[in-house]
C-alpha cells in the first residue's frame, strides 16, 4: 500500500512538538468528540445504539457529520499476552476522512495526537479508554492522527465507520512510527 508522505507543514507540526515534552501536550483535541454507549441490558444479553441521525456527543454537540458515512469496516488485533500486553498500533492519519472508531471487544487505549498546523490544539496528544469497560464512539476528525494499544489479554475488535470510502489507487492514509520522537508518546503501562 501506498501511504502519503508527510508534508513540510506536517513535519512542521512534528518538529515543535518534538520541542515540547509530551506530558506537557496532554489534554483534549479541538474537534475530538466522545460519545458514551449505553448499555440496555438484562438476563439475555445486552443492546446498544453506536450511531443515529440526531445524536449528541458528551458534550451535547452534534455527533454525526453533515455527510453520510462512506464505509463500515471491522478490525481484529490478536492479543499477544503479557503484562502489559504489547500490541500497539499507532499512527495513521487522513487528510479528508473522519474515522468514528467502536472497541466492541476487549480493551484499548486510544491515543490521538493533532497534526493540523491551524489548530488551537496543534501537538496536543489526548489519550481515551475505550472498549468493554468503557463503551464509547471516538470521532477523529481529519489530520488528527490515531492509533492504540491492546490493554486486556483478549483480542481487539474494533467497528469502525468513516467519511471517504477507500480507494487503493489513491488511499488517503499516512503513517507515523507509535514511538516517533517527535511526538514522544510514553506507551508504558504503570503497575502500581
Amino acid at each position: 500500500m501506498a501511504w502519503q508522505r508527510l508534508t513540510p507543514e506536517l513535519e512542521a507540526v512534528l518538529a515543535e512538538m518534538a520541542a515540547v515534552p509530551a506530558a506537557q501536550r496532554m489534554g483534549a483535541i479541538d474537534g475530538v468528540m466522545v460519545k458514551s454507549l449505553q448499555l440496555h441490558s438484562d438476563q439475555r444479553g445486552f443492546f446498544v445504539e453506536q450511531l443515529k441521525r440526531g445524536d449528541r456527543d458528551d458534550q451535547g454537540r452534534p455527533f454525526l457529520p453533515p455527510h453520510p458515512f462512506a464505509q463500515m469496516s471491522r478490525s481484529l488485533a490478536f492479543a499477544r499476552g503479557g503484562n502489559p500486553p504489547e500490541l500497539i498500533k499507532a499512527f495513521h492519519w487522513h487528510r479528508r476522512q473522519w474515522d468514528y472508531w467502536d472497541m466492541v471487544g476487549g480493551d484499548a487505549r486510544i491515543v490521538l495526537v493533532d497534526l493540523r498546523p491551524d489548530s488551537s490544539t496543534r501537538g496536543r496528544i489526548q489519550v481515551l479508554m475505550a472498549g468493554e469497560r468503557a463503551p464509547k464512539v471516538v470521532a477523529i476528525p481529519p489530520l488528527v492522527a490515531h492509533g492504540y494499544q491492546l490493554l486486556s489479554l483478549r483480542d481487539l475488535i474494533l467497528c469502525y465507520y468513516v467519511t471517504e470510502p477507500y480507494d487503493p489507487e489513491s488511499p488517503d492514509e499516512g503513517r507515523i512510527p507509535y514511538d516517533d520522537p517527535r511526538i514522544g508518546f510514553d506507551w508504558k503501562v504503570e503497575n502500581i
